[in-house]
């Protein structure tokens, strides 16, 4: 994660001038649309009533949120139309809303995929459990320094473990790797979300 806290450094007092708290949560949602283009099947919704499954156009992010009564999942829209500001405005409205118990009805449905981040609180890693029916769930966890071998060299990184829990009824091991090693990829080069994306 170093090149994408250095990121977020450089644009947290853009974000701030707009009355924008710009966290990690955004540049993950985008690198995530992006992912999904190569890997829609993870972007999907189980149907039971005929055993199938339904690849959703749209990407609805949802975002489990820490309130007072529980875990509350607030679904950011159309993540794949909105810039990573916007995607970081449309998380503040929905967790202070959240938050405050004013949430709207209509911000909790519709998800394509979750999120559930307990790095803001320390967490280093879980297994996040299905938000169905949805087919897969991310989680992230505490960003922190940590020695790493580069070129032989034991250097200091920013770090942080990612794990993901999926439907193996649609999507099977070996593309949940490819789909987490496409994730990482966007991360550790935050800028290719700009050239890609």
């Amino acid at each position: 994660m170093t090149n994408l806290v250095a990121l977020r450094k450089e644009a947290k007092p853009s974000a701030a001038e707009y009355g924008i708290k710009l966290t990690y949560l955004p540049f993950i949602m985008k690198a995530l649309t992006m992912c999904f283009r190569k890997f829609p099947e993870i972007n999907a919704v189980v149907d039971d009533t005929d055993n199938s499954y339904i690849v959703r156009g749209e990407v609805n992010i949802g975002l489990a949120t820490d309130t007072e009564d529980g875990l509350t999942v607030v679904v950011v829209k159309g993540c794949d139309q909105l810039s990573i500001l916007q995607i970081a405005q449309e998380i503040q409205r929905l967790t202070v809303a959240a938050r405050d118990k004013k949430i709207a009805l209509e911000d909790l449905k519709g998800g394509t995929f979750t999120i559930t981040s307990a790095g803001s609180i320390g967490g280093i890693m879980a297994t996040p459990i299905l938000n169905y029916p949805e087919v897969g769930i991310l989680g992230i966890y505490k960003i922190a320094k940590r020695p790493m071998v580069i070129d032989d060299e034991i250097v200091i990184r920013s770090m942080a473990n990612m794990t993901i829990t999926l439907d193996h009824r649609i999507v099977d091991g070996a593309a949940a790797a490819r789909f987490m090693n496409e994730l990482v990829r966007l991360l550790e080069n935050p800028g290719l979300m700009l050239v890609e994306g």
